[in-house]
């Protein structure tokens, strides 16, 4: 039996709410989204906000709705999935990578910092793998933050769910992510302000006078199932927390380094290996699909200097992904466990 990496957790539940608005003809963006967008909204603790067709659209939108414009720059880690970085180029902005922590995955405030000119605009903050960031320290720098949680919707940082936090949140549902619609992604805010202009970015008709929208619309369809996903969210929370714990008394026989759990809402597991392709092609052997969780970092695309993201380049040579989500069956998680006792058993 192959356990795959990734694989969204559907069932007879998700399947009825969307054939159900199927049935009702009422399939394009209309009133699912509407009530979508309120309960993440009140799930999250803000004010509202617009779901779009992506999470790649939500982090554009969100750029939009502060007149980002070219020769703006916008700070966002090299240890992150492109997409961040082409909704940025849609802008006509400037990126500007920083390195991630040393002991984790999350953009390094210092960092950060370090980067932070007189043309910087915004700092993308993406809670990697459900982990939440270190959120004080970013808020104390005077710049407008973007929390991306695509990653982390559920989580909490000093009790509160991240996404209320920055200027902005943006969360992807891709068929893979903490709950899914397939394709799909939403924006929020505290603001009442920044939530007006999201709302008029993406209104594309019944305007006194013209002004540039974008016509990214979630369905009525994707949205019914997003809004029987996250009945479940909190039950997705505590089964991956769950299969993260049989994990780590796993690789504490083996000796292995854990992750990082306080908080951690364990979207992806991921733990440091030298020899990173040894260990992902002795898993796929044992029918257990890998990976890096970053295809590449984003400073290697430029030629950039792999001595100034030191930390970017660690995890990228050194972690590995372990199979994590809420429809595993014991017997899938069983084998995982024996495949890591096996192949870490030899190191």
């Amino acid at each position: 039996m192959r356990i795959q990496h990734s694989k969204p957790s559907i069932n007879e539940e998700d399947i009825n709410a969307v054939v159900s608005n199927l049935r009702s003809g009422n399939i394009a963006s209309g009133k699912e989204v509407k009530l979508f967008e309120q309960e993440v909204s009140k799930y999250v603790g803000v004010l509202g906000g617009v779901a779009v067709n992506s999470g790649t659209n939500a982090v554009n939108l969100a750029l939009k709705a502060l007149d980002i414009k070219e020769g703006d720059e916008i700070i966002i880690p090299s240890y992150l999935c492109a997409s961040v970085l082409s909704a940025v180029n849609y802008t006509g902005a400037k990126t500007v990578f920083a390195d991630i922590e040393s002991d984790g995955y999350n953009i390094d405030p210092e960092s950060a910092a370090e980067k932070i000119t007189k043309n910087t605009k915004a700092i993308i903050v993406p809670h990697m793998f459900g982990t939440p960031v270190n959120l004080n320290s970013f808020l104390e720098l005077d710049v407008p933050i973007i929390e991306d949680c695509a990653q982390a919707i559920g989580a909490k940082y000093q009790g509160e769910k991240v996404g209320g936090f920055g200027t902005l949140s943006i969360y992807s549902f891709y068929a893979t992510k903490v709950i899914a619609t397939g394709q799909g992604g939403m924006v929020l805010t505290t603001s009442k302000k920044l939530l007006e202009k999201l709302k008029d970015l993406t209104k594309y008709d019944g305007r006194e006078n013209y002004s540039i929208s974008y016509n990214n619309s979630l369905t009525n369809f994707q949205a019914a199932m997003g809004r029987s996903q996250l009945k479940k969210l909190n039950f997705f929370i505590k089964m991956r927390r769950e299969i993260a714990g049989i994990y780590n008394k796993v690789f504490k026989e083996m000796g292995q380094v854990l992750p990082k759990t306080q908080d951690n809402i364990f979207f992806r597991y991921v733990v440091e290996v030298d020899n990173l392709d040894k260990y992902i092609e002795e898993m796929d052997k044992e029918g257990v699909d890998c990976a890096r969780p970053v295809f590449k970092p984003l400073h290697q695309y430029f030629n950039m200097k792999n001595k100034d993201f030191p930390n970017t380049e660690r995890a990228y040579n050194r972690a590995i992904s372990i199979p994590i989500y809420p429809s595993m069956k014991d017997n899938e998680i069983e084998q995982v466990c024996e495949a890591i006792r096996k192949i870490w058993g030899k190191s």
